[in-house]
């Protein structure tokens, strides 16, 4: 399976088109104080990268730029 040449353009004009006040998941549940899918969504893929061999280079990035807001929720740590 093969991606459409286009793809980068319309992902991009997609994500232009949002609205400007739109948030991720997961900076509203830590903005809320809920417990994140960090967790689930992307330490998941690390954690199977590492147990299999496979390099996950920019999930690694993700998890550890986003691990120290989701220590700071209640209830973390």
């Amino acid at each position: 399976m093969s991606l459409d040449a286009d793809i980068i353009g319309k992902t991009l004009a997609f994500i232009d088109a949002g609205a400007p006040d739109i948030k991720p998941s997961m900076q509203r549940d830590l903005e809320a104080g809920r417990t994140s899918e960090l967790e689930s969504l992307i330490g998941v893929v690390v954690r199977l990268g590492n147990e299999r061999g496979v390099a996950t280079p920019v999930m690694r990035l993700a998890y550890a730029l986003l691990k120290p807001a989701h220590l700071k929720a209640p209830g973390k740590g």
